[in-house]
């Protein structure tokens, strides 16, 4: 349990995080007042997946540097402030999460409504709490590395021609489920970190399930979509009738 700062503290960090949030909102589609509603519901998530992705670097960079020894993380952390500065981390994801329900409700509702949206922003708010107060923080930033398929995806859906099916695929299996099993069997000491990185996993696997479903296993090495073969076959199917009608004419 953590008993470094007073919930008063934390509490402070989290509103004035929520503030710059809804003023980069609010600045970004003042200047772009042409932006679709696809494109206004990935503006925050652009800037958190971005900001977390680098700052899992960072802390999987002195997890490297400490042999994945737990311990010595933990030390080195201690050396670099990395302790303090991993709460103020885990605060920022959560005025995200706070905000992106915010203002979506009005901004952009429908994107909220799935299993990605609300629900989610939720688990993981009661998730970012839990992993403060039981002092876990630092591993579970491990796991921040994932947010680059969420990066990527949101960059793709803000902006098209950055979209890319066969990176986010690659990039979804490497770190939301691969790697992801690593580090949940690497702290399975951790009963609680366990079994909630257990249901985070079930999560991934079942949104990649999806995926394939969508674009199909082999847009991981061959880079094409399912869903343009799949509209082949329509064609094709609808050439058959054709050539059926014709022959029977």
């Amino acid at each position: 349990m953590l008993n470094t700062l007073p919930w008063s503290s934390y509490l402070l960090i989290l509103f004035l995080s929520c503030i710059e949030y809804w003023f980069h909102y609010h600045f970004i589609t003042y200047i772009r007042q042409d932006l679709t509603t696809k494109q206004k519901a990935h503006i925050l998530s652009l800037k958190s997946s971005l900001t977390l992705l680098l700052i899992g670097i960072y802390f999987n960079y002195y997890y490297f540097i400490a042999g994945f020894s737990e311990e010595s993380f933990y030390n080195i952390l201690k050396t670099k402030n990395g302790l303090n500065f991993g709460i103020l981390v885990v605060l920022y994801f959560t005025a995200y999460l706070i905000m992106d329900v915010f203002i979506g409700r009005t901004e952009y509702p429908d994107y909220m409504k799935v299993l990605s949206g609300n629900f989610h922003h939720i688990v993981y708010t009661i998730v970012n709490v839990g992993s403060l107060y039981f002092g876990v923080y630092p591993l579970y930033l491990l796991n921040m590395l994932s947010e680059l398929p969420t990066f990527i995806l949101s960059l793709g859906s803000f902006d098209k021609q950055f979209r890319n099916d066969q990176l986010f695929g690659i990039t979804f299996l490497s770190t939301r489920i691969l790697y992801h099993i690593i580090l949940t069997w690497s702290f399975r000491k951790h009963s609680l970190y366990f079994y909630v990185s257990l249901a985070a996993l079930g999560l991934h696997l079942y949104w990649f399930h999806g995926w394939i479903k969508t674009y199909g296993i082999s847009t991981l090495w061959k880079g094409k979509c399912h869903k343009i073969k799949k509209h082949d076959k329509i064609k094709k199917h609808d050439k058959i009738k054709k050539h059926d009608k014709i022959k029977k004419h």
